[in-house]
């Protein structure tokens, strides 16, 4: 069988959407050992696997290469895909590019934002979700949601079948941490006495703006005189009000002094560190497709605050405090938090795994 994938969530930090393909790649490897995988990307990409199996396929003219990558994949993936025979495609970010009738088209939803919060989105990627979005899920030949939250909008908005939800894993650096290395990242990071922890791309539907304001509000008032605000994440889009409340430059850094501590984007063992140390982990999204860092703050030990949304319900478990992702609500939550003891890390066997769900995409990928 030869599958092709969408390589564009594999290009630059692996955050999101990108640590889900990754991770997905890396189990559908073992899981499909006769397969043949082919990523179509405009710019190098990282391939999630080292094998004779896996073949890059990149943009060679130089023009193509300075397209927006909706457009990339619209206009130039599909003569590439045909030159390979393809059995298969993952739409591993939604969209289909133009293929020959012969391949099935398997497709991952994430979220549904251009709909739920359209005006959090960049303009480009909102205009290009609201022109293809419906046609490509449509022509998919499978359908797959990575949240059963994800899964009853796309239903109720489309109808038709879906295949199956296959929500995202833990990887294995978030785990229980230990004391010492812990201890480590923190000094390092400059990070003294309790902090709240948020880790999201600057982007408006991560509502960060909203919780500096809170925590800042809170501390005027005599809250948390010790805490900071500490902010795990790199830049995104429409982050200007953002920047101008925190008086950033053209990257996420912390001033001295000040309890709003943003350390842009932090690797995976290091971020671990952060969700171990913290006194709870604070997500305040307006909208979310599943949440990824509630299941890694969960895995390492840390409380969670979270947005009372559908899909965070599923990622988050019942031991998180869930308020509306409002003023009072964060107040409360907050408060809440700190009254209740620390939990411990969550056994790995109680974490879904990136095995399991790549099982759930490669019956998709197989099934004729």
């Amino acid at each position: 069988m030869r599958i092709g994938l969408d390589g564009r969530p594999l290009a630059g930090p692996r955050t999101g959407v990108g640590r889900y393909v990754f991770e997905m790649c890396r189990e559908l490897d073992g899981l499909l050992p006769d397969a043949e995988f082919f990523v179509y990307a405009p710019r190098t990409v990282e391939l999630p696997v080292s094998s004779a199996r896996w073949h890059i396929r990149l943009e060679r003219r130089a023009w193509a290469r300075s397209l927006k990558p909706i457009a990339w994949l619209k206009l130039r993936a599909g003569p590439l895909c045909r030159k390979d025979r393809l059995d298969v495609f993952w739409g591993s970010a939604t969209l289909f590019p133009a293929l020959p009738a012969g391949v099935r088209r398997v497709t991952t939803v994430y979220d549904l934002t251009f709909r739920v919060a359209p005006e959090t989105m960049g303009a480009t990627h909102l205009i290009a979700q609201r022109l293809f979005f419906r046609r490509d899920v449509h022509r998919a030949h499978q359908r797959a949601a990575i949240s059963h939250g994800t899964a009853a909008r796309l239903q109720a908005w489309l109808g038709g079948p879906l295949a199956a939800v296959a929500p995202p894993g833990v990887s294995e650096a978030f785990r229980r941490q230990d004391p010492v290395a812990v201890a480590g990242t923190l000094a390092a990071f400059g990070i003294t006495g309790p902090y709240f922890l948020a880790v999201a791309t600057w982007e408006p539907r991560k509502n960060l703006e909203l919780l500096i304001r809170v925590f800042r509000s809170m501390q005027g008032e005599g809250d948390f005189p010790d805490y900071r605000l500490v902010l795990a994440g790199g830049a995104g889009w429409k982050d200007e009000r953002l920047r101008a409340l925190l008086g950033a430059g053209s990257r996420p850094e912390h001033v001295p002094g000040e309890t709003v501590m943003p350390l842009g984007f932090v690797p995976d063992q290091q971020l671990a560190h952060l969700y171990a140390g913290c006194r709870a982990f604070v997500f305040p999204s307006c909208y979310e497709g599943f949440g990824i860092p509630l299941l890694e703050a969960r895995a390492c030990g840390a409380a969670v605050v979270a947005s009372d949304l559908p899909e965070l319900h599923e990622a988050g478990g019942d031991a998180a405090v869930y308020v509306p992702p409002t003023p009072q609500g964060l107040r409360d939550g907050l408060h809440r938090v700190v009254r209740q003891p620390a939990p411990a890390p969550l056994s790995p066997d109680l974490l879904p795994s990136w095995y399991g769900s790549a099982a759930v995409l490669a019956r998709c990928l197989t099934r004729s």
